[in-house]
């Protein structure tokens, strides 16, 4: 540091000091600071260059590149190309990303025409009073078909694979109401009656409804003493003798 020198014609005790060398080429001007940011390296893109390098946080150097742009913009420094590169990385990783979830979420392969794999379900024994909605069963005791006259007694039936030949498809379950049991007749009508009510539109959305009937199971003498009230409501071909080949469109 130097005094200013003194000015003309003053008179000191001393010979004036000679004027500072002009600055060399490089070296700071008087007042500049040392290591001005200008020549700094800003580190958020630097850390946005690496996060898009690495992926695994593509969102977080997509924001860390644009806030380091912004700051490089408004204070300078280096590091405008790293990052635009971390900004370039992290968009790549996110339209990867995406582009991978739409081809693998759906299961498809990308062959429009593929026939969708159906579930194969593994045909049991079950008890008739414990069919759900969704089951596709075989009953070989007769009751499925739109020909019986009679009333037929069934205690169990099979559950079938619906992509298969079956007798029905179960599509609704209910109970009714009432302690003491009404006539054959009226026990018969409110299970129609119920079934119609709660499945008639779905068998008549279905491309074939017209080869689709309804049909039911309801309570015996016995079982109702006991505490059973279900009706199982079932679609069967219309046609006796014929199996329905595949599910019910829901």
């Amino acid at each position: 540091m130097t005094y200013p020198p003194p000015g003309p014609g003053q008179p000191g005790p001393h010979a004036p000091y000679p004027p500072p060398p002009p600055p060399m080429p490089g070296d700071h001007g008087p007042g500049s600071p040392y290591g001005s940011g200008a020549e700094k390296t800003n580190g958020l893109a630097i850390a946005a260059f690496v996060t898009g390098l690495l992926g695994c946080l593509g969102v977080v150097g997509l924001v860390l590149g644009a806030v380091a742009l912004s700051q490089i913009s408004k204070k300078g420094g280096k590091g405008r190309g790293l990052a635009i590169a971390g900004i370039v990385l992290s968009c790549l990783w996110i339209v990867g990303g995406i582009a991978a979830f739409a081809l693998s979420g759906d299961g498809s392969s990308g062959d429009a025409g593929a026939t969708p794999k159906v579930t194969q379900t593994k045909p049991k024994e079950v008890d008739a009073k414990k069919m759900k909605v969704g089951d596709c069963i075989n009953d070989n005791s007769g009751a499925t078909s739109t020909a019986t006259e009679e009333p037929v007694e069934v205690e169990s039936v099979k559950i079938v694979p619906c992509a298969g030949p079956h007798d029905g498809e179960v599509t609704a379950v209910f109970r009714l109401k009432g302690f003491v049991m009404p006539p054959e007749a009226r026990l018969q009508q409110l299970a129609s009656n119920g079934c119609k009510l709660r499945t008639q539109a779905r068998i008549n959305r279905d491309p074939a409804a017209r080869g689709i009937a309804n049909s039911y199971y309801y309570p015996t003498a016995d079982s109702w003493k006991s505490g059973d009230r279900v009706v199982t409501c079932v679609a069967v071909a219309a046609a006796d003798g014929k199996k329905l080949s595949r599910p019910l469109h829901r």
